[in-house]
């Protein structure tokens, strides 16, 4: 039941009577002596198409996922705050929270970061939103069933989360919009330059359809999947942790030189405040695929040294470490900006592409209902055979950008190759989802073929391949289907 719920604002809702909440809060009691003030639940989710294009501007199509990450809040009345875990492998961590500047996350590029410093981020972001303005400070205990590091979105869920009950706390007021937004860049502070599209997921979810999400300004707009569909989510038991390697932030800032480069010898154009691919575009008021003919024009070698950039945009190497590097790519010597331009144009254009799919099914599904019969238009006269074939053509769109990842954008890994290759056997398209180099893919497969297909990669990955046990391999392989946003529950 909501308690209150304006159509944008997060909603509160009465605490449901589960075994999960009643443990959560139980080990709230042990660790802190009090029952918790309230809970937040913020889920994971998976890509379904769109897959690093988020930070070049370009709308993507997730969905929110049931695995989510759980806190239970309680408030101090001292600027203080207290972070546990149910999972006691993760450590604990206690600290002063005067003023945000105070507030250091620092991180060893080479290293995974601690847990509790995505906690810390989101609290950092609340508090410089809020200018340090605070009524109290909160004890925080998180218990999270979104598998680590598998491209799920746990990071930023847990991020969300602690920005949410933060902010829950002090009473302040944000609309989903704004604190997707919020988290989004309280998430840099970790050091990965992300483009929002797991905050925006995670707070504009809506249960039983995806979301076609925009930006400047940001903007989800549910798109219904066909009926006949089902999602698998596979895990390809390697993990990657995008905090902890140049790999994500590498890409980014290829994109953003790539974009450089395209707009100043189109046009001569040195405009510094244009960084991504989507607003040299739209500067040059051209097609997404006049845009990938035009990568092959201005971008035709494999590998750009930094010398090279530096004379294509009239530039020293200081300037362009300053203007378009992070801290963290500044020493790389070589840059690959076609393959990463090409993915980006053509991601984009399959998303649109899948997007149109679905759009016309649905419209076609209403026509049928409202005809009353089984048969009257193109997708459906031929019944489950057209289904299916339309279930094809949103396939091969997810396989085509797999390929992509794998071979234009390369942050796939063997593992994830081989589960899409598995797949490919038994009729199934898949492709990696999350920022990649390890986690999971997901399939798109036709609910009659579910169970088969997910007894079929218990069998031939996990037992055959990974050595993993068919019960213990169901945490790792499950159907999904589109889930609700972030939530409070008082």
């Amino acid at each position: 039941m909501n308690i209150h719920c304006k159509s944008n604002e997060v909603p509160v809702q009465s605490i449901p009577n589960s075994e999960r909440m009643r443990t959560l809060k139980d080990i709230f009691m042990v660790e802190f002596g009090c029952n918790p003030s309230f809970f937040a639940r913020v889920p994971g989710r998976v890509n379904i198409i769109g897959e690093h294009i988020d930070y070049c501007g370009y709308p993507v199509l997730p969905m929110a996922i049931e695995q989510d990450i759980l806190v239970a809040a309680g408030l101090l009345d001292e600027p203080k705050l207290c972070i546990r875990n149910v999972n006691k492998k993760y450590e604990s961590f206690d600290v002063k929270i005067n003023t945000f500047e105070e507030l250091q996350i620092e991180n060893d590029q080479n290293e995974k970061p601690n847990w509790y410093k995505y906690v810390l981020c989101g609290i950092k972001g609340a508090l410089e939103h809020l200018n340090n303005k605070k009524s109290s400070g909160v004890q925080l205990l998180f218990d999270g069933n979104i598998p680590p590091a598998s491209g799920l979105s746990s990071s930023s869920a847990l991020v969300s989360a602690a920005c949410l009950s933060f902010l829950y706390a002090q009473k302040a007021h944000l609309n989903k919009t704004e604190i997707a937004s919020l988290c989004a860049k309280s998430e840099r502070y970790i050091g990965t330059h992300g483009g929002g599209m797991d905050q925006a997921i995670a707070f504009l979810a809506e249960r039983y359809s995806a979301q076609y999400i925009t930006w400047q300004p940001l903007k989800a707009t549910p798109v219904a999947l066909p009926e006949d569909a089902t999602f698998v989510v596979a895990h390809c038991l390697a993990e990657a942790n995008k905090a902890a390697t140049d790999d994500f932030n590498q890409r980014v800032m290829e994109c953003r030189l790539a974009a450089k480069i395209l707009l100043k010898v189109s046009n001569g154009d040195k405009n510094h405040k244009i960084t991504t691919l989507r607003e040299v575009q739209e500067t040059l008021r051209t097609t997404l695929e006049d845009m990938v003919n035009l990568v092959h024009k201005q971008l035709p070698k494999d590998i750009y040294t930094k010398d090279e950039i530096c004379t294509l945009l009239e530039v020293s190497e200081k300037e362009l470490d300053s203007l378009y590097l992070s801290p963290n790519t500044k020493h790389f010597k070589e840059f690959k900006l076609k393959q990463r331009a090409l993915h980006v144009y053509e991601e984009a254009i399959r998303v649109e592409s899948f997007r149109k799919v679905c759009l016309e099914v649905l419209r076609d599904e209403k026509i049928r209902k409202s005809n009353g019969t089984n048969g009257s238009d193109k997708t459906y006269e031929n019944g489950n055979g057209n289904k299916h074939k339309t279930l094809e053509i949103l396939g091969k769109l997810m396989s085509a950008s797999h390929e992509s990842l794998k071979n234009l954008y390369e942050c796939s890994h063997p593992n994830l190759d081989y589960l899409v290759d598995l797949s490919k056997k038994m009729g199934i398209h898949s492709r990696l989802t999350g920022a990649g180099w390890a986690g999971c893919i997901v399939a798109l497969c036709p609910k009659d073929k579910t169970e088969d297909y997910i007894q079929m990669l218990k069998e031939e990955f996990y037992s055959k391949q990974c050595n993993v046990d068919k019960d213990k391999a169901k945490h790792y392989v499950f159907a999904t289907s589109p889930n609700h946003g972030a939530v409070i529950f008082k």
